[in-house]
């Protein structure tokens, strides 16, 4: 069941967003998804969590305007641990995801209330479920996993190329027209690629940086296949304006 305490917010809750300083850990990074990975049946959400907050440090190294772009995904993280607490018996993402459907909350945007049905008063009504923000990280770590890819495969070419191309080739086709030039915008302000190599991951040397991208790509490639995979199977990768986003953030 729902923990009643926290009842009271359910809704959209713009927390202050905690800065996250430092480099990069691809270390822990690799040693948690490869140890996620090894469990077929489930996928922990505090795991989960941990990891989305961790790779929002790379978006912090491209500079200002893209960290400011991610900042959403701090919000989302923050979200996900406060339907973590609602939902005490669940302590996987396949958990509450089913939850939620068996609910009929998992289509809940936040903004969507009346049309399902719920009257102001009712604390379902500014609901946003969990199966929609764990949607939107899974969009994020596609994204970042194109990123990644990119880096490896065009060594040689600019960091706003790389950015720009790695967009384009995953969530670009789903935003409208306004936030792809705004996003492209914010993109022509990143950092060199020596620069970010050396804020991101502590390291100049190019062969060093392609070893630590291969090290991350692997397991997070087969890790975002399985939440894809599963997201298929519950027929749940395209929920109700689930990528209608605010002009700025992913």
């Amino acid at each position: 069941g729902i923990n009643a305490e926290y009842m009271g917010i359910f809704g959209r809750k713009r927390m202050e967003k905690k800065e996250e300083g430092g480099k990069f850990d691809y270390v822990w990074v690799c040693s948690e998804l490869k140890a996620m990975n090894e469990d077929k049946e489930k996928v922990d959400l505090q795991k989960l969590h941990d990891l989305c907050k961790a790779f929002t440090k790379l978006s912090g190294s491209m500079g200002f305007l893209v960290s400011w772009g991610f900042d959403d995904i701090h919000l989302k993280c923050r979200l996900l641990q406060e339907r973590m607490k609602m939902y005490p018996d669940c302590s996987s993402l396949h958990q509450i995801v089913e939850k939620e459907i068996a609910l009929k909350l998992h289509t809940l945007s936040g903004h969507n209330g009346e049309k399902h049905g719920y009257k102001k008063e009712d604390p379902l009504y500014s609901y946003e479920s969990a199966s929609r923000t764990l949607l939107r990280l899974m969009w994020f770590l596609t994204l970042l996993t194109q990123l990644i890819k990119n880096l490896r495969e065009y060594p040689e070419e600019l960091m706003s190329v790389i950015a720009q191309k790695s967009y384009n080739d995953s969530i670009s086709p789903f935003h409208p027209v306004m936030l792809r030039q705004a996003i492209s915008a914010a993109f022509l302000t990143v950092p060199a690629r020596q620069d970010f190599m050396k804020n991101a991951f502590g390291v100049t040397d190019k062969k060093a940086f392609s070893d630590i991208l291969a090290s991350i790509l692997k397991p997070l490639a087969v890790f975002i296949s399985r939440l894809w995979k599963y997201y298929q199977e519950k027929k749940i990768t395209n929920l109700e304006q689930s990528l209608h986003l605010r002009l700025g953030h992913y």
